[in-house]
């Protein structure tokens, strides 16, 4: 259900000052000099009330957290791409005698192919999120959203980069990428 309020923070602050000043109106014209006195001090404490909203620095919190979870994911994609691409020997030996089922992206093991699906989705998600952030429009609910949403993220990815690669530790140099019977498929026959 909608709120009954405007959902942008100028149009809460139009609202606010035209409230404020239909108020003072009808003080002064009630109360005469008392109204005066006491509609100065409404539109006192409406003006701090506006000067003083912690949004600003709210958002640029909710944006700085987003940041840090969005390099969460971008750390395990970094990792990934590390062992896709190093040509260390450690990191050679690794992808090829102790993990190779993991630079498969049709394993059918279940969790490479969650941590295939995972990366891609966050590789597609990124490219999105700085747009999402430089949007001017975000108000603190939607940052808040955005934020769970990243961080969301970031733990299933990191989890499935860790499962994935006690997947692909288990399954070791005896993995075959062309199926369980070594062949490499004559269907075409």
């Amino acid at each position: 259900m909608p709120l009954p309020f405007p959902r942008s923070a100028g149009q809460r602050r139009a609202l606010a000052i035209v409230s404020t000043i239909i108020a003072a109106a009808f003080l002064i014209g009630l109360l005469k000099v008392v109204g005066l006195v006491v509609a100065l001090l409404l539109a006192g404490a409406v003006w701090v009330m506006l000067s003083m909203r912690p949004d600003a620095h709210e958002h640029r919190v909710l944006r700085s957290s987003i940041q840090l979870s969005a390099e969460d994911i971008t750390d395990v994609m970094d990792e990934f791409d590390h062992f896709s691409n190093a040509q260390d020997a450690d990191t050679i030996a690794d992808r090829t005698l102790h993990r190779p089922a993991l630079l498969d992206y049709d394993c059918g093991d279940e969790a490479v192919e969650n941590f295939h699906y995972q990366y891609a989705s966050a590789r597609r998600f990124l490219n999105r999120l700085n747009a999402r952030l430089a949007s001017t429009e975000l108000e603190t609910q939607d940052l808040e959203s955005l934020l769970r949403v990243t961080d969301q993220r970031a733990l299933d990815i990191k989890e499935s980069w860790i499962n994935a690669r006690r997947s692909a530790q288990r399954l070791g140099a005896r993995y075959n990428s062309e199926g369980p019977d070594n062949s490499l498929g004559d269907e075409a026959s």
